[in-house]
């Protein structure tokens, strides 16, 4: 990615761009997580309470990108079958879409990259040792949660994206040159201030670095290039699945592939893996 924009130009830009508080539920479930007296029970009340959380939960539970052979009816079902890390995933999906809420082909498309992103990704991590399935799934879910929330400030937002893309610019160069910051960048502050693991975080803020593997330093250190590294498999994956033309790959697939030791014929099998999962096979 292109050298970072001065402090004052960045902090003038990010002043007036809204960044979506976390929702209250999401902090009362998280604060009921931590707490050893909680039970499954309490949870999947808490859950259950909130009326725009309980249908988008028990639809996403069912849907194929989860892969469930059973159909959920009930939070406490969905928890009891899910596990309780599956169903925070999923209510932190379900959140997220709710308070970057937006109409139209563009959002809906964008929420079906990113949920089948995430879903690939936490699969993915079962193949590595050092990647936690959590963190994969929100890495990949979140990783562009940033353009939704440029799109809502800049009304030419998609227009001028799609027009510079075709020339073969880089997305976060587009963005630095007309919004003067970048999805990279705007991600990173909401999913700090929902409270998100660091590294997902910091992942988020470099997955478009095309140094962050060629040239390692003190920015991320091997935890966040496993979890950029997985975001960029699992987007390769998607797009593959989507027939969408993965430009990202190009860039980054040789230096992901040399960090996690593959070849480029392990790769094909493990995409080969995931898309036959992704085709209910």
């Amino acid at each position: 990615m292109d050298s970072e924009l001065s402090l004052s130009a960045t902090e003038h830009t990010l002043s007036g761009i809204f960044i979506p508080p976390c929702p209250a539920m999401l902090n009362e479930l998280m604060r009921e997580i931590k707490d050893p007296e909680s039970d499954l029970d309490k949870i999947a009340k808490l859950i259950s309470k909130d009326a725009g959380m309980l249908a988008p939960l028990l639809k996403l539970a069912n849907s194929p990108f989860v892969g469930l052979r059973t159909k959920v009816t009930s939070v406490f079902q969905a928890v009891s079958i899910l596990g309780l890390k599956n169903v925070v995933n999923l209510v932190h999906n379900i959140a997220l879409r709710q308070s970057l809420s937006g109409e139209g082909p563009s959002f809906d498309k964008f929420w079906e990259r990113s949920s089948i992103a995430a879903s690939v990704a936490e699969r993915m991590a079962t193949r590595f040792p050092t990647l936690s399935r959590e963190e994969s799934y929100l890495a990949a879910l979140f990783h562009d949660c940033g353009i939704p929330v440029l799109m809502q400030k800049f009304p030419d937002y998609r227009a001028t994206v799609i027009t510079e893309g075709a020339k073969c610019i880089p997305l976060c160069q587009i963005e630095d040159t007309h919004f003067s910051t970048n999805h990279a960048v705007v991600g990173n502050m909401l999913t700090r201030s929902w409270g998100l693991p660091t590294r997902v975080c910091t992942a988020i803020r470099f997955h478009h670095d095309d140094a962050i593997f060629t040239s390692p330093s003190s920015r991320a250190g091997e935890d966040v290039r496993d979890l950029i590294g997985v975001i960029h498999m699992a987007t390769c994956v998607t797009d593959e699945h989507l027939h969408v033309r993965e430009k990202e790959w190009d860039v980054h697939g040789e230096h992901v592939l040399a960090h996690f030791e593959l070849t480029e014929q392990e790769f094909a099998e493990l995409k080969w893996d995931m898309l036959s999962y992704l085709n209910g096979e």
